[in-house]
């Protein structure tokens, strides 16, 4: 058996999630070495963590054109940088990705993205976006704790929550908040 194929048998490995934020190329993945990998993680049905920031988004659209059969979920909305008040390019970057692939997006780690202490409200705009541009059909809610706690607390982070939630129906925010996750995250499991 190949090792990717052993490794996928693994009941505690959903995916691999490598802190592209931290490389110093934006364009890390696709290069062409990588490619035999990634096609063995989308032929074991393993899951691509996209820990990605705004300048990482078209590099990101074109590794997921070039791997359709992989699934990819962003990571933490792509960390846009919301205590700077940035909006683009991170938001017409998400939007194409959204609108092109079928990539998944988390709704995490924005508040973390919104400086110490952030005032009840600062992440709605961009959250909002995330679900505006996926849908909650491909939106996946996470905590981001304990790293949260480095900008304010979970249960400010579950208040802001609620409040973009409040406009989806029950069934809606039912799959943002584990339906979604567990389509994106365990492809390989039965529902």
């Amino acid at each position: 058996m190949r090792p990717a194929a052993r490794c996928s048998t693994h009941s505690q490995l959903k995916g691999l999630r490598p802190k592209l934020h931290d490389l110093p190329d934006p364009a890390w993945t696709l290069q062409s070495a990588l490619a035999p990998a990634l096609q063995a993680m989308a032929g074991c049905g393993l899951v691509f963590d996209a820990l990605v920031k705004p300048g990482h988004l078209p590099h990101l659209l074109t590794f997921c054109n070039r791997f359709p059969t992989l699934q990819v979920v962003i990571d933490h909305g792509a960390k846009p940088d919301i205590a700077a008040n940035q909006w683009q390019p991170w938001a017409d970057g998400l939007e194409r990705i959204a609108v092109e692939t079928s990539a998944f997006c988390e709704l995490s780690g924005l508040m973390t993205e919104a400086g110490t202490g952030p005032v009840v409200g600062a992440v709605q705009r961009w959250g909002q976006h995330v679900l505006n541009t996926f849908g909650p059909e491909r939106v996946l809610w996470g905590s981001d704790w304990p790293v949260l706690e480095l900008a304010g607390s979970y249960a400010t982070w579950w208040q802001e929550t609620s409040t973009l939630l409040q406009r989806l129906s029950p069934e809606n925010q039912a799959a943002v908040l584990g339906g979604t996750a567990r389509r994106a995250r365990y492809p390989r499991m039965a529902p």
